[in-house]
């Protein structure tokens, strides 16, 4: 057979993607083995140089994959030329994650191949296919992030804090719920010292300084390591103290305990 100029002495690698252990044992659908064969069939009558079959078994939630990241390390080392897979939707678990790992692969010169779909990347015709997986991808990707904009947005109208981030400090996640910790006392313990400060004939920064050296003095620290002024300015501006929570432009009562009263607050 007359090779073609771009195939000849080409490095090529398949990857392969079971979405479970058990899948791995299996004989029939998409298993390893039919998957092997396919590519290796493929790369056989195409002259490809095959030089490795990469396995990635993964769960159908959050996965790790080390295959492709065995794969990236091969392709930074220049040893990679030709990339094959058995289809995108067997490989990537959601067109986002096969759109990421297509643009690495154009950005680093390596060629796509699915067999099944008969598809190259190198091939203008193909490219046009391959851009319009992209383009779901793209809607997928804001689909979801609509999705979970306006599930934050309900949690919140419901009180609950349902986003992310640091919680307050004085709070802490317990099996799904925002609950007061032990550094409750210490919040407790700024606004009511904080109060008391600001009555005395001090500037500010003496005002800081001396609330800085009573937490030192009584060993309170945040998260581990000695206040800081900005940490006291936060724990200070932080309506969620009071009950307030406030996401996206909305403005709510949450549900959970709170540490200060509205007066002291308002005092502060």
């Amino acid at each position: 057979m007359m090779l073609n100029n771009d195939e000849k002495t080409m490095n090529c690698v398949s990857l392969i993607r079971v979405s479970t252990i058990l899948q791995t044992e299996e004989n029939g659908g998409t298993s390893i083995q039919l998957q092997t064969e396919n590519l290796k069939q493929y790369a056989d009558l195409h002259d490809l140089d095959l030089k490795e079959t990469i396995v990635d078994v993964a769960s159908g939630g959050l996965e790790t994959r080390d295959g492709i990241e065995k794969l990236k390390e091969m392709i930074e080392r220049k040893e990679v030329d030709k990339v094959l897979i058995y289809n995108v939707s067997r490989a990537f678990r959601s067109m986002v994650h096969f759109t990421t790992f297509y643009e690495y692969l154009k950005k680093n010169n390596v060629e796509l191949i699915s067999v099944c779909e008969g598809l190259r990347s190198r091939r203008k015709e193909h490219q046009i296919i391959f851009g319009i997986m992209c383009s779901v991808a793209a809607f997928e990707k804001d689909t979801i992030n609509f999705r979970l904009h306006n599930g934050r947005k309900t949690k919140v109208r419901n009180g609950e804090r349902g986003f992310g981030g640091r919680v307050p400090f004085g709070y802490k996640r317990l099996n799904g719920k925002l609950v007061t910790d032990g550094n409750a006392e210490i919040v407790k313990y700024i606004f009511k010292k904080t109060n008391q400060i600001n009555k005395k004939n001090l500037t500010k920064t003496k005002k800081t300084q001396t609330l800085l050296k009573l937490l030192k003095d009584r060993d309170f620290t945040f998260i581990g390591k000695d206040f800081k002024n900005w940490n006291i300015k936060n724990i200070l501006n932080n309506p969620f103290y009071v009950g307030e929570l406030n996401y996206s432009g909305i403005n709510t009562t949450h549900k959970y305990e709170t540490l200060i009263s509205r007066r002291l607050f308002n005092q502060v």
